[in-house]
């Protein structure tokens, strides 16, 4: 595997999570001592953003039961604490939507570059095992 740094890990993962690459986008990584990026280089990272995120597209479902899975594991106890008790049941489930997408995100996103450098392989059902 060539060395990347840790930046470009970052840029990359921050790009791939979020659905649009926008100027929030930007001034999030430039908060975290990015550099600015000409509107060229700009579209270059978006257009392999879009390759790596393309290629978690088949896990897409799944990965989205997951992180509700999770989500309902880990978040449930934080809305059962005390002080929230005064959240309506519509916010509590808002909370956890909301949750559910940043799991799904943010897997995605470490899916996606970890295709990316060839550190993982994705295989179909009945191709891995010796099936």
């Amino acid at each position: 595997m060539n060395k990347i740094s840790f930046e470009a890990i970052q840029s990359e993962l921050l790009m791939d999570a979020c659905k649009e690459v926008d100027t929030a986008v930007l001034a999030s990584l430039r908060s975290l001592g990015q550099p600015g990026r000409s509107p060229e280089v700009m579209a270059m990272e978006v257009a392999a953003s879009r390759r790596r995120t393309a290629a978690v597209e088949p896990l897409s479902e799944l990965l989205g039961v997951y992180a509700h899975l999770l989500t309902q594991g880990l978040f449930k106890v934080i809305l059962d604490h005390p002080d929230l008790h005064s959240l309506s049941d519509e916010e509590k489930d808002a909370f956890l939507r909301d949750q559910a997408d940043l799991c799904f995100a943010t897997s995605s996103a470490i899916l996606a570059n970890l295709f990316d450098k060839k550190i993982i392989r994705y295989t179909k059902i009945g191709e891995c095992c010796g099936e």
